[in-house]
């Protein structure tokens, strides 16, 4: 499972704290991207925690924190981390109450935690992620293999084959009539 905005709040070391959005930590997080941008948008992919001081940005007006937060929510970012102690020292208000009306996590960043911190944890996790993914798939085509060469036949083949993708198998002939299927029900499709 790749990691998400709960898994980092929760890292210990990050020191996270939610200031809006608390209801969306379950987002996944696809990447961690510092930007000072006026406008990153263009420069994103959907899913990003996206890290800022807010240099560029007039972060106490209202009306221009709503435009941000709903160009970024519109992008698919996961969520916003904001750098206390360098350009505020508190996320404005403003900011706060936009990610709110928006539903866009934000997250308060203190000075102590780098940006570069969030982003390797956040790459230690997706990292960790793929590794069990290709653990899994090796471990399957090992019982696959265990059970080709067993010669039970295809039933038991399937079966582990339909447990190891966590769904169902059919092994047809060449006229497309079922010769095994796991589970049962899976012959009717």
């Amino acid at each position: 499972m790749p990691p998400t905005l709960a898994s980092l709040v929760q890292h210990s070391a990050l020191k996270l704290t939610v200031r809006a959005g608390a209801d969306r930590l379950g987002t996944p997080v696809r990447w961690a991207h510092a930007s000072e941008l006026a406008d990153p948008v263009p420069y994103m992919d959907g899913g990003e925690l996206l890290l800022v001081t807010a240099t560029n940005l007039d972060a106490e007006n209202a009306e221009s924190m709503r435009r941000y937060v709903r160009r970024l929510a519109g992008a698919g970012v996961a969520g916003v981390g904001f750098g206390v102690g360098v350009n505020y020292e508190d996320i404005p208000d403003a900011l706060v109450e936009a990610a709110e009306e928006a539903g866009l996590p934000l997250l308060e960043v203190p000075r102590r935690t780098p940006f570069l911190a969030i982003s390797k944890a956040v790459s230690a996790a997706i990292a960790a992620d793929q590794y069990r993914a290709v653990t899994a798939g090796f471990e399957a085509q090992r019982e696959l293999t265990k059970a080709a060469l067993a010669g039970d036949g295809p039933a038991d083949l399937l079966a582990r084959l339909a447990a190891a993708v966590d769904g169902w198998a059919a092994l047809y002939d060449t006229s497309g009539a079922v010769l095994a299927a796991a589970p049962d029900w899976a012959a009717r499709r």
